[in-house]
């Protein structure tokens, strides 16, 4: 008890002296507790999870390992150590939307629009906020595993449910090969299809990434290009909920799913995009003598980098389209606030972003006094904007930012990172994002905990779309202020006790939001919001419990709108047949308390308040089977099945989006090493 005491003293202690830009649950996704070695099939790519984020750079990497992968900051390029997703348990719950998060509300398909249930698990809207509710399906060269291996590596992984009418399909795979020991060429292939177990339900997304990579002392280079095309049909919901919850008090019985009245159909959502991204690091150091403790007396030369030169090019296109080939929808929407109302719904818009970074970094650990890497950074945006008025309207935007970051990657007992940004010239002149991040280790009675706390602190100009937009039924002009965020937070993992704690405040300031007529809004007082973070696992021999759970509380919940309570929990037995098959089976649970979840509005892709139906209080319960034999993983899993025997069924993710009826979903995931 006093050594628990002593841990929660010492989170206070640590939050004057941090800023961080990563929010608390990030920090918790990062610790969950430790996963036997069988529990992966690439263990020579493992790390120290608890210091992932902050881990030493690639060139640092035993790179007598076969394989090995990391990420990268978009903006540096400073490399960062990574896992694959190669981890056995909760495969299965990986593959569904709901496993994108603890908690995730979406429009019941997959490959539908999403947003977090978690306050702090979202990020800023982006300059182009149609794509944001794709976030989770999105690939980007700061969520991208670059990767290094000795020989050609590839991976299938494919899932399907449901029958030819309703089947949703995705199927991944990935192939890289290095040419020579500093060249990696690789592509990543993401095609997914899901017809939609109800009527104008339909997603389809094509999303490939053709990357490389070059890695020596001197020269560090990633190449990323990314053609992406998502595709879906909008429906507006299901006419009525009692169609799912009280199917006994229609009029009439339905077969399936199919027959279920929607709001509309014939109606889509488009968006195109791509991006094209280059960093490049040139090194600046000398070579060090080092000799093997062996009875030769064996000698090598070893580059230490002192300093780098950094160029970053990023170019991004995005654009948006929502059409329609009837007039159904019309009557959903106020015909007073239309825009050439006299033709079918044919919306669209564009983006494109040019930036370029130029930074200087001074390199941690060249000399005994360099304790931590030093960078400062130029980055020059231009923003081009293409929306719909009589004319085509076109309108540029140009910020030049200054900033820097702060990284301390080595010491077991102490790590840290500090960043920031300034807007210095330009539409977001005068806007900063400064971040930090602190943790270090405690004994505790024979284990060491982890103790990480964070902050940030933001204040950032509205983007374009929310000031402006033109559609048929929707047109707005706004001159919004800034919008402040302050955010502390911090988390204690102690492995022994498979425990993970956490906690985070964030005060909002000038929030921006869409209110129940699907326009932005923007509110001039302050709010907060507070969040309260458990892991927990338990074992008992073959017998697991692992839970996540999640208390929150918004300071306006007419205008944030969250759920007290939410939980994920997981109950199966692990085992092992003939040594070479591993096996969990059991049942799985995903629940939140009632609240008034935000509506969708599909004409611009974006999430409203509403105070008419409530969503929650409805446990998703599971049963699974997962497997891991040699390289490769496959599930058999009963989605939904509380269907079966809860009533009433009032599984909806959203208002007037039920998620799936009960159904089997198979997936498998193969490894190819050779």
């Amino acid at each position: 008890m006093r050594q628990t005491g002593f841990i929660l003293f010492l989170l206070p202690v640590f939050f004057p002296f941090i800023l961080s830009g990563q929010v608390v649950y990030e920090e918790l996704r990062d610790s969950l507790s430790t996963i036997n070695s069988t529990d992966t099939l690439l263990v020579d790519s493992i790390q120290d999870k608890r210091f992932d984020h902050i881990q030493a750079p690639v060139l640092e990497i035993d790179t007598t390992k076969s394989i090995y992968f990391w990420n990268i900051t978009e903006r540096t390029g400073e490399i960062i150590p990574v896992r694959p997703d190669t981890f056995l348990t909760d495969y299965f719950n990986r593959t569904n939307v709901e496993g994108m998060g603890i908690s995730v509300a979406y429009l019941g398909n997959l490959g539908l629009p999403t947003e977090s249930r978690i306050f702090f698990e979202r990020d800023d809207r982006s300059q182009f906020m149609f794509s944001d509710p794709y976030r989770a399906y999105a690939k980007t060269p700061g969520n991208f595993d670059f990767l290094n291996t000795k020989i050609p590596y590839s991976n299938i992984s494919y899932q399907r449910a449901g029958d030819r009418a309703v089947r949703e399909e995705r199927l991944q795979a990935l192939l890289a090969f290095n040419v020579g020991k500093k060249i990696n060429i690789g592509f990543d292939v993401d095609y997914l299809y899901a017809r939609g177990f109800y009527t104008s339900q339909a997603a389809k997304h094509m999303e490939w990434v053709c990357f490389g990579n070059y890695i020596s002392d001197r020269h560090q280079l990633h190449l990323f290009f990314n053609p992406s095309d998502y595709t879906n049909a909008e429906n507006g919901g299901i006419e009525d909920d009692r169609w799912i919850s009280h199917p006994d008090y229609m009029d009439r019985r339905v077969s399936n799913t199919l027959e279920i009245p929607v709001r509309f159909s014939n109606v889509w959502n488009h968006i195109k995009g791509k991006q094209i991204y280059l960093n490049y690091h040139y090194n600046l150091g000398f070579e060090r003598e080092i000799q093997y403790k062996t009875d030769s007396g064996n000698v090598i030369k070893q580059f230490i980098p002192v300093s780098s030169i950094i160029y970053t090019f990023d170019y991004k296109e995005r654009k948006k389209k929502f059409y329609s080939t009837g007039t159904l929808i019309d009557d959903y929407y106020n015909k007073t606030n239309w825009f050439e109302d006299d033709r079918l719904a044919n919306d669209s818009t564009s983006y494109r972003l040019l930036s370029n970074t130029l930074a200087l970094s001074l390199r941690e650990g060249f000399s005994d006094w360099a304790k931590f890497d030093l960078t400062a950074f130029l980055t020059y945006e231009i923003h081009n904007f293409t929306t719909m008025d009589s004319l085509n309207h076109e309108e540029k935007q140009s910020t030049v930012y200054v900033g820097g970051e702060l990284f301390k990657r080595k010491g077991k007992i102490l790590r840290y990172k500090a960043q920031g940004k300034y807007g210095i010239l330009g539409n977001n002149f005068g806007d900063f994002d400064i971040s930090g991040n602190i943790e270090t280790r405690i004994p505790v009675g024979r284990d060491t905990a982890s103790i990480n706390a964070n902050a940030f602190i933001k204040n950032l100009s509205p983007t374009y779309y929310e000031n402006r937009y033109r559609s048929k039924y929707f047109q707005w002009d706004n001159k919004f202020e800034k919008v402040t965020k302050v955010f502390i937070g911090g988390n204690i993992d102690i492995p022994h006790t498979k425990t993970n704690f956490g906690l985070g405040v964030e005060n909002l300031t000038n929030y921006i939001y869409f209110d129940k007529t699907g326009y932005p809004k923007q509110f001039g007082k302050n709010i907060q919001i507070l969040g309260v973070f458990l892991n927990q696992n338990f074992q008992l021999k073959a017998l697991h419990w692992d839970n996540q759970f999640v208390y929150q509380k918004s300071g306006r919940a007419d205008i944030v709108p969250l759920p007290d309570f939410t939980a994920y929990s997981s109950l199966y037995v692990h085992f092992k047949i003939a040594k070479v098959l591993t096996i969990q089976m059991g049942v799985n649970a995903h629940y939140w308390t009632k609240y008034y979840a935000p509506a969708y509005e599909p004409a611009t892709q974006q999430f409203k308040l509403q105070d008419e139906v409530k969503v929650g209080n409805y446990p998703l319960l599971g049963g699974f089977l997962n497997c891991h034999l040699k390289q490769t993983r496959f599930f058999i899993e009963y989605y939904n099945a509380s269907a079966l025997f809860i009533t009433p069924t009032e599984y909806f993710s959203l208002p007037h989006y039920p998620v799936n009826p009960t159904v089997l979903k198979l997936g498998l995931s193969v490894n190819f090493i050779n």
